[in-house]
C-alpha cells in the first residue's frame, strides 16, 4: 500500500489547519502596516483568487483519478523535464522560506508570550527530525496525525477568535475601502506568498483517495471555514487596536490578552495558545516535507531510501533565521520571487486540469 495514501477528508482537515496555522501571527500586522484598518479586505480578495485557484487544482485531482500521474510525470509530459525541474526548485524555494518565516514566529512567540528562551538550533532540530521522520513514514502519517488532533486544535482556534468579539467596536472599520481599493487589490497579490496553502495538494496529486468522486464538497468545506474565521480575527484584531495594530507582530496572542485582560478568573489563553500552536508545527512540518520532495523531485532521489544529503542541505537551509531576520528576507528575498511564485500558486492550478488531460491522453497512447 501507497504510505503516501490521503483520504479527501484527511486532506480537507489538513487545509483547514493549514490556513488557520499560518495566518495568525505575524501577517496581520504587516497587512496593518500597508493598508491600515482595511486589511480584512486585502485577505477576502486574497481568498478570492485562492478560491479560483482551489477549484481549477480539484478538478485536476479529479480527472487524474484513474491513471494517477504524480506531479512531476504531468509536467514531464507536458512542459518538458526542464521546465519541470524549475518548477521544482521554486516549489523548494517557496516551502524552505515559508517554513523558516513560521519557524521565527513561533520562536518569538515562546519568548515574548511564554517567556521562554532557548537557542535556534535546539529548537529547530526537533521539529526537523519530526519532519524527516514523516519523510520516512510517508505523508499518510501527517495526515493521520492531523486527523487526531484536529478536534482539540480546532476547539481552540474557535475559543481564540470569537472569546473577545463582544468587546469589539467593528465600526471602527469605517470608512471601509479608506486604503483606496487600487492599493487593496495590489496588496492583495504583494502579499500573496501567505496564500495558496493549498501547494502541499502537488505533493499528493497521486495519492488522493476519493469516494465516488466526492472531491470538492470536504476541501471547499474547509477552505471557507478557514477563510472565514482569518478575516474574521484579522479584523478584530485591527479594530481592536486601530493604529497599533501594525506595531503587534503575534497578532493571536494580542487578541487573547485583550480578552483575558479585563476578566476577573486570570489569564487561560496560554493553554488554548499553546494547543494552537500545534497546527503551525503541524504547517511547518507540511513544508519541509514538501521541500524534500521536491528536492527528490529534481535529482531522482530513491523514494524509498531517505537521502541524508537532501535533510542536511535542509537543515543548513532552517538555520538562516540565526543571521538573516524573517523582515529581511520577506522584504528582499520573496518580493524579488513573486513572479515565479506567482506561478506555482496561481498559473500553475489554472492550468493543471489542461496539463492533466494532456499528460492522460499522451499516457494512454504511449499504452
Amino acid at each position: 500500500m501507497d504510505k503516501n495514501r490521503i483520504g479527501i477528508n484527511q486532506l480537507a482537515l489538513l487545509y483547514l489547519l493549514s490556513i488557520a496555522g499560518g495566518k495568525f501571527l505575524t501577517l496581520p500586522s504587516i497587512l496593518a502596516k500597508d493598508v491600515g484598518h482595511d486589511s480584512w479586505l486585502v485577505l477576502l480578495f486574497s481568498f478570492l483568487w485562492d478560491a479560483i485557484c482551489l477549484v481549477f487544482l480539484l478538478f485536476a485531482v479529479r480527472l487524474n483519478q484513474e491513471k494517477q500521474l504524480d506531479i512531476s510525470a504531468i509536467l514531464d509530459r507536458t512542459v518538458t523535464k526542464v521546465v519541470s525541474k524549475i518548477v521544482m526548485a521554486i516549489f523548494f524555494a517557496i516551502f524552505i522560506i515559508r517554513a523558516n518565516i513560521l519557524l521565527s514566529s513561533c520562536y518569538k512567540m515562546f519568548a515574548v508570550t511564554f517567556d521562554v528562551s532557548t537557542n535556534w538550533i535546539v529548537y529547530v532540530i526537533p521539529i526537523v527530525v519530526i519532519s524527516f521522520f514523516a519523510v520516512k513514514l510517508g505523508f499518510n502519517s501527517i495526515a493521520r496525525t492531523t486527523q487526531l488532533l484536529f478536534g482539540i486544535i480546532f476547539i481552540c482556534v474557535f475559543v481564540l477568535v470569537f472569546s473577545p468579539i463582544s468587546q469589539v467596536e467593528f465600526t471602527s472599520l469605517l470608512p471601509v475601502g479608506e486604503a483606496g481599493w487600487g492599493k487593496i487589490l495590489a496588496t492583495s497579490f504583494t502579499r500573496s506568498f501567505w496564500f495558496s496553502d493549498y501547494l502541499f495538494i502537488y505533493f499528493v496529486f497521486d495519492s488522493i483517495k476519493v469516494n465516488k468522486n466526492r472531491v470538492f464538497a470536504p476541501v471547499i468545506v474547509a477552505f471557507v471555514i478557514g477563510a472565514v474565521l482569518t478575516v474574521l480575527m484579522n479584523a478584530m484584531f485591527v479594530a481592536l487596536y486601530g493604529d497599533l495594530a501594525q506595531d503587534f507582530d503575534l497578532a493571536m496572542t494580542k487578541i487573547g490578552v485583550y480578552f483575558v485582560s479585563n476578566s476577573s478568573n486570570g489569564r487561560w489563553d496560554w493553554l488554548t495558545l499553546s494547543i494552537w500552536l500545534m497546527s503551525v508545527i503541524i504547517k511547518i512540518i507540511v513544508f519541509i516535507y514538501c521541500a524534500y520532495k521536491s528536492l527528490e523531485k529534481i535529482f531522482g532521489f530513491n523514494k524509498d531510501k531517505f537521502n541524508w544529503y537532501a535533510g542536511v542541505f535542509i537543515v543548513a537551509l532552517l538555520m538562516l533565521p540565526m543571521f538573516i531576520s524573517a523582515d529581511v528576507v520577506l522584504s528582499t528575498v520573496v518580493m524579488w520571487g513573486l513572479v515565479p511564485f506567482v506561478l506555482v500558486q496561481y498559473l500553475l492550478p489554472i492550468a493543471l486540469p489542461f496539463l492533466t488531460k494532456l499528460a492522460l491522453r499522451k499516457e494512454v497512447a504511449n499504452g
